[in-house]
């Protein structure tokens, strides 16, 4: 059984096309800068032209097809992909001694909101591409294949909406959505600019700083990831929280009148209070800057104020677990997302229940106000397992180059889980190996790890069923 035809490959080349001159329409933003700033604009002017050029091209010698689920997933893994790929080129071609594969990386910890970086000194780095970071953060927080969506109001929006890792929607149908969720985004920046201005930052640093905290994608135009006084602190904290703890359905009910009573956020408060109380109590640090490393643990943000590596071992720990879990869906976070940690949590309290309950007993299973179904349960495990799975194996993979185990887990969780708080292990002086280890973790992570497995694997495992059943009949007709 093919699970990809030619008119397939062609249909998911031409909706790559599309997504291939939007990045290309996307890098001339900076050339604006450049201007502004007096700087060099050729590595992006160039790439900028050539890309836009070769989507249209290749959009036009390529055929439209009815985008199912299946098709949705390979192009929302390869646009991430690509994405990254392209965007490399301004870090590659504008930063001295910074090879293509430390470019690749850079821009995929961009795209992916991820916040790790290879650059010893991003203060010495040239405007143009201090707003690059920052532009691939804000817009990968919003998610790629949702920007082609606003775009082109396609057929298929649905399908690309889930293969995004995303379910949640605001609106009946997927584009209003997805505008909506635009609508939104912008009106956070644009108060989350005003605020960092007025706390004492300067134009500059406040739309950098702002864009990559909405994202919850944690670059920063300072060597020292967030510098700044308390105030600002409160504000990002405000921003963090905005960008990975309440989702785009709750600001949306809120900003038209309405409130709702989120789970989400209800488990998060506590979570936050509980780890910052352990984190100034273990590691001595003020309540202010523990609140700030918590959420921004929880957010996926990446921001800090601390020295990661200088706090102590139970601080780690809570901080390892909080990434691990994330924030909430419907939100610019990674991880597993706090909703599925509920859902395992009340699962296994209700197992409890029907191991001490008569046989007979009716049980009712419910989150919040809502059934607890078996599928959300199953869901909930696949994707927590998967995660797990993927931060053991990357904790295995980091011990094999030498470093330390607790580290290693450290860095692991952080990476898949695209939350970009380091204790140091990921720096330019990183194996090449481990560089591209790296690269194919946050891939992974930021698209909840399936949609890259239906590209690399599926085919695979289902050439292999044809070959067996190919042998089988041979075996038959003699």
């Amino acid at each position: 059984m093919e699970v990809f035809k030619k008119k397939d490959i062609l249909g998911i080349l031409h909706e790559l096309g599309i997504l291939i001159s939007s990045i290309g329409l996307i890098m001339m933003m900076p050339v604006f800068v450049g201007l502004y700033f007096n700087e060099p604009i050729y590595y992006f002017f160039y790439p900028s032209l050539i890309f836009t050029l070769l989507g249209i091209l290749i959009n036009k010698f390529t055929k439209p097809i009815s985008i199912k689920l299946k098709h949705a997933m390979v192009v929302s893994a390869l646009a991430w992909l690509f994405a990254s790929l392209i965007g490399a080129i301004p870090f590659y071609l504008g930063i001295t001694h910074f090879g293509y594969i430390d470019g690749v990386f850079e821009s995929m910890s961009a795209w992916t909101t991820t916040g790790f970086t290879l650059i010893n000194d991003v203060e010495a780095l040239p405007h143009t591409l201090q707003f690059w970071r920052s532009l691939e953060q804000w817009v990968g927080g919003i998610g790629v294949l949702v920007m082609v969506i606003t775009i082109l109001s396609k057929t298929g929006a649905s399908a690309y909406y889930r293969a995004e890792a995303r379910e949640e929607k605001i609106l009946p149908s997927t584009s209003s959505t997805v505008k909506k969720i635009w609508q939104i985004y912008l009106l956070y920046t644009s108060i989350g600019i005003s605020l960092l201005y007025l706390s004492g930052l300067s134009l500059w640093e406040a739309v950098n700083i702002c864009m990559c905290g909405i994202s919850t994608g944690g670059m920063s135009i300072s060597n020292s990831s967030f510098p700044y006084n308390d105030f600002a602190k409160i504000v990002m904290i405000l921003i963090m929280t905005i960008g990975g703890i309440v989702s785009f359905a709750v600001h949306h009910k809120i900003l038209t009148g309405r409130w709702i009573d989120d789970i989400q956020t209800k488990v998060a408060i506590p979570i936050i209070i509980v780890a910052s109380f352990i984190l100034v109590a273990s590691s001595n640090i003020n309540p202010i800057d523990a609140i700030f490393t918590v959420v921004s643990a929880m957010t996926s943000t990446g921001y800090s104020t601390v020295n990661i590596p200088n706090l102590s071992n139970l601080s780690l720990a809570i901080l390892i677990i909080i990434m691990m879990i994330g924030g909430s869906t419907g939100t610019t976070t990674g991880g597993i997302k706090l909703i599925r940690f509920v859902i395992m949590v009340k699962s296994f309290y209700y197992k409890l229940k029907e191991a001490v309950y008569p046989h007979n007993a009716v049980i009712y299973k419910k989150l919040g106000n809502n059934p607890l179904t078996p599928n959300l349960i199953v869901d909930a495990y696949i994707v927590g397992f998967i995660y797990v799975l993927h931060y053991v194996l990357g904790t295995l993979f980091l011990i094999s180059l030498g470093y330390d185990p607790f580290k290693s887990i450290f860095e692991s969780v952080s990476l898949v889980a695209n939350m970009g708080l380091s204790v140091n292990i990921v720096n330019h002086d990183l194996n090449p190996i481990g560089k591209l280890f790296g690269i194919f973790s946050m891939w992974v992570g930021r698209l909840e790890i399936i949609p890259v497995y239906v590209l690399i694997i599926l085919p695979m495992i289902l050439k292999i069923k044809d070959s067996k059943k190919v042998i089988s009949k041979k075996d038959i007709v003699k």
